[in-house]
């Protein structure tokens, strides 16, 4: 467990990693703060589990005993730890900026944020799972990337990326066209899908016809309980960019979209240095290209 993030903090990016009774303990801690002074008894008591059941949360987070567990909560205070709707302003124009915030404080605030979500993501992100990942897109004649709102950022980057290893990768923002071509998908292909709640009913859609097709799958998640995780050969799990309770909010997260970036970088990475020689040939035939696309851009603008 990293010291360099907060414990509720940690307990949030791990929740969607953990087994239903986990997340239920989770949940409480997270969403009341009166559980965070209980005895074990108590505090089993208040999720309505066993208290080997919480036993099994603490050393699920990383640490040794429920003792270990109270006294990092008391070092910390829950301090830096912000939920949304603690006010009916909080978080509505962005996570958990205010009225009174200022340019300094939402500057502070907004990158904190973004740093939490990086750290985070050493703990939610499984090395084994990236590495099947990987070896999946190694196999496969082409990607299709299913996502929606905000989502489709992560996989407008993932073309990118694996373009320039020479994979090819297919992404359509309109939701008919995700839905068809991942029914008419076939074995050799492969359907990564990409939704921070992973309960967008059309990312959902897609990823299941594609399945059903005989594609492989792989999911981007922040929950791994989730619909989408349901329809996945392999799950990835980014940190959740909100309070995992209830319906998915009306609106979207860009903290939850900077740990989805962060997992296509790695998993493109990986998959690179799989195959590095052909990667790495594949990066210097397209580099004179691209400069020369640069190089035509600098004339026109000196013109």
């Amino acid at each position: 467990m990293s010291a360099a993030l907060g414990i509720l903090e940690h307990i949030q990016s791990l929740r969607g990693s953990l087994k239903p009774t986990l997340q239920q303990v989770a949940d409480a801690i997270l969403a009341r703060p009166e559980t965070r002074g209980m005895n074990i008894k108590q505090l089993a008591a208040a999720c309505d589990v066993s208290e080997a059941s919480i036993s099994r949360f603490v050393r699920g987070i990383g640490l040794p005993n429920y003792r270990a567990f109270q006294l990092r909560l008391a070092e910390e205070g829950g301090a830096g730890f912000t939920q949304r709707g603690q006010s009916p302003e909080e978080g509505l124009i962005y996570e958990n900026i205010g009225r009174n915030d200022t340019a300094g404080s939402i500057l502070t605030k907004v990158a904190h944020r973004n740093a939490d979500v990086a750290r985070a993501c050493l703990s939610t992100l499984d090395p084994e799972a990236l590495e099947r990942a990987a070896r999946m897109i190694g196999k496969a004649n082409v990607l299709y990337f299913f996502a929606a709102g905000l989502s489709a950022l992560a996989a407008e980057n993932a073309l990118l990326r694996f373009a320039r290893i020479g994979k090819p990768a297919i992404f359509h923002r309109d939701r008919n066209n995700q839905l068809l071509i991942a029914g008419s998908m076939h074995p050799g292909a492969l359907a990564i899908a990409i939704s921070d709640s992973g309960r967008t009913n059309q990312t959902v859609m897609a990823l299941t016809a594609a399945r059903q097709a005989g594609a492989a799958t792989i999911a981007l998640t922040a929950f791994a309980e989730s619909p989408l995780a349901r329809q996945a050969d392999v799950t990835l799990i980014t940190p959740a960019g909100y309070m995992p309770a209830g319906d998915e909010p009306i609106y979207e997260s860009m903290v939850s979209k900077f740990g989805q970036l962060l997992a296509i970088d790695v998993l493109y990475s990986l998959a690179a240095v799989h195959d590095f020689d052909a990667s790495a040939a594949a990066v210097r035939r397209g580099d004179p290209f691209i400069q020369q696309s640069r190089n035509a851009r600098r004339q026109n603008e000196t013109d």
